[in-house]
């Protein structure tokens, strides 16, 4: 089946890239500001190491954060800036797994998939299965094991 179908091509933000970058530069104004703090100007109990901590932290995460953000105005920008077009598309209706597996095997090995399915194409153990009747079937389970014991 052979149809048109409408769709819309538009560029979107990696938001983990912009997240990632976010933070590191929340990491380095973390390191610039530590460098101006002065140790005799930090409360009792303090010291620069952990000021330093609480900043890294701090900045780090509003960083993730403003890049988070960014990366989602990027991305409203884009669907705004997105283009349509009209493309031919091929939908195959099939609902057959086996029938599907076949298609994508022999679209695989550059044959045609709509060509007829040959006695060749067919293995030695498809063709006795066809000879199968249902009281065969309980000869499916595996052999060679022991009943389960139900406990």
């Amino acid at each position: 089946m052979k149809d048109q179908i409408d769709v819309a091509v538009r560029r979107s933000p990696k938001y983990s890239v912009f997240m990632g970058l976010g933070a590191i530069l929340g990491v380095l104004v973390a390191g610039v500001l530590t460098l101006f703090v002065d140790p005799e100007a930090m409360p009792t109990g303090y010291t620069v190491a952990k000021g330093a901590g609480l900043l890294l932290l701090v900045l780090a995460v509003g960083g993730l954060f403003l890049g988070g953000l960014l990366a989602v105005l990027l991305d409203w920008i884009g669907r705004r800036k997105s283009r349509k077009y009209r493309v031919d598309a091929e939908i195959d209706m099939v609902d057959d797994p086996k029938e599907i597996a076949r298609r994508r095997i022999a679209e695989a090995n550059g044959e045609d998939p709509d060509a007829d399915v040959t006695s060749g194409d067919t293995s030695a153990g498809e063709a006795a299965g066809d000879n199968r009747t249902d009281s065969d079937s309980a000869e499916d389970e595996p052999r060679n094991e022991a009943p389960s014991s139900g406990v």
